[in-house]
């Protein structure tokens, strides 16, 4: 999984990792964002977020992290 913390760090990581790189990265993780805001700008840079936080706090997105990884285990 990949946690974006606020829209800047989803802008930072494209920054840092390039447009494509970032895109295939995101394609074989799942994104995690801590909110609305974060969640727009991952979709402006091309990214879909599996999950969104419902708190939009350190907890709620460490609780949406582990939703998420949970629902893609196995039964």
């Amino acid at each position: 999984a990949v946690l974006f913390s606020s829209a800047s760090t989803a802008a930072n990581f494209v920054a840092i990792l390039g447009g494509d790189a970032a895109c295939r990265l995101a394609r074989a993780s799942r994104l995690v964002s801590i909110g609305p805001v974060t969640s727009a700008k991952l979709r402006e840079l091309g990214m879909e977020p599996d999950v969104e936080a419902a708190r939009h706090d350190a907890g709620g997105l460490l609780e949406a992290t582990l939703a998420v990884l949970k629902s893609r285990e196995a039964p």
